[in-house]
């Protein structure tokens, strides 16, 4: 039986940071996190009975980050080209299965990226005047209770998971 199960999302809240000013984005609908995803290696040789792909461990394929808005306060600073700093804080519903206690604890990501594209959508009657926002991640971070637990950064060549910095490994062998 799981000791915790996370429920929700009650509550979020979206920050940009263009140059030094930051100020709260409102009215976001939806984040769309991107897909971490391993560069794939085709391993051949003599005597293998199939070809493998084989995941590196140390590089991964570019990633996309989503925003989904319905134009409100703040969100035509959204287009701006360049970089932007985008901070998600979130409250998620947990639930502590042994003790029957319903609570809430924190997450957050902070995303360094670059605006690709905005898909201003259709016009209808009846529905709101919604925008999609694309960027091109440089570095993204994500933290659950205050502690990080990914890390990719792609100008550093950092790729930390739970606390292990895989790129390290190859660089300690370089010594």
């Amino acid at each position: 039986m799981p000791k915790k199960v996370y429920c929700n999302i009650a509550k979020y809240r979206v920050l940009d940071t263009i140059g030094n000013n930051q100020m709260e984005i409102e009215d976001v609908t939806k984040i769309g996190l991107p897909t971490i995803k391993h560069t794939i290696i085709n391993v051949k040789s003599a005597g293998m009975s199939m070809d493998v792909d084989m995941p590196d461990t140390t590089h991964l394929d570019a990633m996309e980050f989503t925003l989904y808005h319905n134009n409100g306060v703040n969100c035509n600073q959204l287009i701006n080209p360049g970089r932007h700093v985008i901070e998600g804080r979130f409250a998620v519903q947990r639930y502590d299965v042994p003790q029957g206690d319903i609570g809430h604890e924190g997450a957050k990501f902070i995303i360094t990226c670059a605006h690709t594209e905005t898909q201003k959508g259709d016009l209808e009657t009846g529905n709101p005047y919604g925008s999609t926002e694309k960027y091109s991640i440089l570095r993204y971070e994500e933290e659950l209770n205050g502690k990080k637990i990914v890390i990719i950064d792609a100008m550093t060549g950092q790729l930390q998971f739970n606390g292990k910095n895989y790129t390290d490994e190859v660089d300690n062998l370089l010594k």
